[in-house]
């Protein structure tokens, strides 16, 4: 068994290789033929203040730990970091691991590997101004064991607008992570202009103070996607006051703000915009949401788009996760009394109930396998109450989780796509069974797992195409299900396979 790589008239480098090379979760059976059902795992946090959380295994150990942003009504907030214990608690290390950043308070943040050293560094965006702090977006360089330190002296040191959500993509195609930060809420109506940040490498940034992602009037939320599927990441962000703003990417970093009227869209979006595949067509739909009142776009392919269903659910967002495992993405709202379940061709009908769902002003809702036993967990953050942590127990399918390393060794290669394909009787791809795009936030404020999580319903071996940010493409064939696995687009040549032994039932 050997990996093969060839350049096709394309100049798409293809890597097929016949065994995955690093297994990580062991086997978890299927629940049979228990009903899908929504439990509250823990309360987290203080009682009230809350707006982000981004979820990422910051110190290696196989666990997502979470990063929660805060905001009072006047003086110092701290946002919180919390260490993943694996038994579904979690342990507040935010003085001991360096991120004590207490300021006026905080909305966005992103995990993201900002020097491509294997290890998520993070991005926290500061709101509210307090005399005699920085008050500034500041960024944290992991150290490699779960202890940060704040890089000073970046062009962001140099600017003090409130920030809402902060993205990290690589905007111009270079293999590095650059910066994007909303500053203000209103959009149209209080225009502030944006920061934006080009990497140059080992945590050295150029401050770019023109064009149309400098210059949209953006508000709250934002997300970084592939929306037309070209090959490179755009940029949604929210506007409270105005049009969304939809900023086109030309694959070099330079953006073109497209009228939403002329891709089919028709509505607003003021706080939040998530993208996903909910119909398992290989293109990204699309969910705006106005506080409380949201809409659902499908994409028609090439980023135009058409009108699908209305949602009245609370909160600032919704997400979209495979909480059953059969095979497509179910979808949950911030502040929903009930998890939406897929049809299995993009229509949602109401599922389980969400126990305590009454969260007073809900904002953000982020995705991510807690505790590697193949299901899907979920927080809800509130500016008004407790933060919940949920878990969707009893799925009924089979499952995969990937992790992913870019081709210069960037932990999450954020702008991959991965495509799982089910089996012919002759080994080869099939039906497309899911499609994951991998990105530094979604919706409002929030950060699933960068760990990707797919249902698969009955399947229980698939084929597995990562398609790298860079144009590589790797393939996994008879890939075994409920498993979670690393594909590396560093290795060329088969290595062995490495089972660390973290949860069995």
């Amino acid at each position: 068994m050997n990996c093969l790589a060839h350049n096709g008239k394309t100049g798409v480098r293809i890597i097929v290789c016949l065994l995955v090379l690093l297994v990580i979760v062991p086997v978890h059976g299927r629940a049979g033929a228990q009903q899908l059902s929504i439990r509250e795992i823990r309360r987290i946090g203080p009682a009230y203040g809350g707006h982000g959380g981004m979820w990422a295994d910051t110190d290696g150990d196989g666990l997502p730990d979470l990063y929660m942003t805060y905001n009072g009504s006047s003086g110092l907030v701290p946002d919180f970091y919390f260490h993943n214990n694996g038994n579904e608690t979690f342990q507040d290390q935010t003085q001991v691991s360096g991120l004590d950043d207490t300021d006026g308070g905080s909305h966005g943040a992103c995990w993201a590997d900002l020097d491509n050293d294997g290890d998520y560094d993070l991005i926290n965006a500061t709101t509210y101004v307090v005399s005699s702090f920085s008050n500034t977006n500041d960024l944290f360089e992991n150290l490699g064991n779960g202890q940060f330190v704040r890089i000073q002296g970046t062009p962001l040191d140099s600017r003090h607008e409130k920030t809402r959500a902060i993205l990290a993509f690589d905007m111009d195609g270079d293999g590095d992570l650059d910066i994007f930060a909303v500053n203000g809420y209103r959009g149209s109506d209080s225009h502030e202009n944006n920061e934006v940040y080009r990497n140059d490498g080992d945590f050295r940034f150029t401050q770019i103070t023109s064009g149309a992602l400098y210059g949209c009037p953006a508000g709250q939320g934002a997300t970084d996607t592939d929306f037309d599927g070209d090959g490179d990441v755009d940029i949604i962000a929210a506007n409270r006051t105005g049009k969304v703003n939809i900023l086109k990417n030309d694959g070099h970093g330079n953006f073109t703000r497209v009228d939403p009227v002329s891709v089919g869209i028709n509505h607003k979006a003021g706080d939040g915009i998530t993208t996903a595949d909910i119909d398992n067509d290989g293109d990204l739909d699309l969910l705006l949401v106005t506080a409380g009142s949201s809409e659902l776009y499908r994409n028609n392919g090439g980023g135009h788009f058409s009108y699908l269903a209305h949602f009245n659910d609370k909160g600032y967002m919704g997400g979209f996760a495979d909480l059953d495992n059969d095979g497509d993405l179910d979808l949950v709202f911030a502040g929903g009394s009930h998890v939406y379940l897929n049809n299995g061709h993009g229509g949602f009908y109401k599922g389980p109930a969400i126990p305590d769902a009454n969260q007073s002003d809900p904002r953000s809702i982020a995705f991510a396998d807690i505790n590697n036993n193949g299901q899907e967990d979920f927080i809800r953050v509130s500016k008004g109450s407790e933060n919940r942590i949920y878990a969707a127990d009893n799925p009924s399918g089979n499952w995969l989780e990937l992790d992913l390393i870019s081709e210069n060794g960037q932990i999450g290669a954020f702008g991959a796509k991965v495509y799982v394909y089910s089996i012919d009787q002759n080994g080869e791809s099939d039906q497309l069974i899911g499609f994951r795009e991998v990105n530094s936030n979604q919706g409002y404020l929030a950060e699933n797992s960068p760990r990707l999580h797919f249902g698969l319903g009955t399947a229980g071996r698939v084929n597995v195409r990562v398609h790298f940010l860079s144009g590589t493409e790797v393939i996994r064939k008879q890939v075994e299900a409920n498993y979670a696995y690393t594909i590396d687009g560093r290795n060329t040549q088969l290595i062995p396979g490495i089972m660390l032994l973290l949860s069995q039932n």
